[in-house]
C-alpha cells in the first residue's frame, strides 16, 4: 500500500471518531434535558391534599355559624350531699336563628315623630318669617307716616310765614297808607339831608328813622330833588 492509501484510511478513521463523538455529545445532552423535566414534575395529589385540608374547617365553620342548630342542653347543680337540686334547660341558638327570632323594631313611630317635629320647625319658620314680614310692613307704614307728617308740617311751616309775610306787608302798606293820609312831602333841595330834614320838621334827629320807614330808605342817602313823605 501506498502512503496516499495509508492517508486515506486514516483521515477516514478520524471522520468516524469525530462522528461518534458527536453522536454521544447529543445522547449526554439530551440525557440531561430529560432529568431536568423529571425533576421539574410534581406529584399533584400533595396540592390536592393540601387544599382539602386546608378547606376543611372553614366549611366547618360556615356550617357551624349558618345551619347547625345544637339540641337542648341540661344544666344540673348537685348540692353537698350529691342529690341534683335544679335541672335548667338552655337552647343555643344560631347566629343566623338569633336574627330570624329577633323582633323587629319598628321605627314607623320614630319617623312619624320625626315627621311631626320637621313639621312644627317648619311652621314656627314661617310664623316667624310672617312675622318678619308684618313687622318690616308695620316699619314701612310708620317711617311713611312719618315722612308725611313732615311734609304737612313742612307745608304747616311755609303757610305760616307766608301769611305772616301777608299781613307785615299789608301792615307796612297801612302804615304807609296812614302815614301818607297824616304826612306831608318834602322835595330836597341842594345841600339837604336827612338829618337837617328832620330837625327842620321834627327838632330832633329821631326823626331820620322815620322818614326813612315811611320812604323805605334802605340808607340815609338822598338825591336833590327827590320827594320825601314826611310823617
Amino acid at each position: 500500500m501506498s502512503n496516499e492509501d495509508y492517508r486515506e484510511k486514516i483521515e477516514e478513521h478520524r471522520q468516524s471518531i469525530e462522528i461518534a463523538e458527536q453522536q454521544r455529545s447529543r445522547m449526554s445532552r439530551s440525557g440531561r434535558t430529560v432529568k431536568k423535566k423529571k425533576k421539574k414534575r410534581k406529584n399533584p395529589l400533595l396540592n390536592i391534599l393540601l387544599v382539602v385540608l386546608l378547606g376543611i374547617p372553614f366549611i366547618l365553620l360556615v356550617y357551624v355559624f349558618f345551619f347547625y342548630t345544637p339540641s337542648e342542653t341540661e344544666v344540673a347543680e348537685v348540692d353537698e350531699n350529691g342529690s341534683i337540686v335544679e335541672v335548667q334547660r338552655n337552647q343555643t341558638v344560631s347566629a343566623s336563628n338569633k336574627e330570624q327570632q329577633e323582633p323587629k323594631i319598628d321605627n314607623s313611630n320614630e319617623d312619624k315623630a320625626a315627621a311631626e317635629k320637621d313639621a312644627e320647625a317648619e311652621k314656627e319658620k314661617a310664623a316667624e318669617a310672617a312675622k318678619q314680614a308684618e313687622q318690616a310692613k308695620a316699619a314701612e307704614a310708620t317711617e311713611a307716616a312719618k315722612q308725611a307728617e313732615m311734609e304737612a308740617a313742612k307745608k304747616a311751616e311755609q303757610e305760616r310765614q307766608k301769611q305772616q309775610e301777608l299781613a307785615r306787608q299789608q301792615e307796612q302798606q297801612q302804615t304807609q297808607a296812614a302815614s301818607k293820609a297824616s304826612s306831608t312831602t318834602h322835595t330836597v333841595q341842594p345841600n339837604e339831608n336827612l338829618f337837617r330834614i328832620a330837625l327842620k320838621y321834627y327838632n330832633d334827629a329821631s326823626g331820620v328813622d322815620k322818614i326813612k320807614a315811611a320812604n323805605n330808605l334802605p340808607s340815609n342817602s338822598i338825591s336833590v330833588g327827590q320827594t320825601l313823605i314826611i310823617p
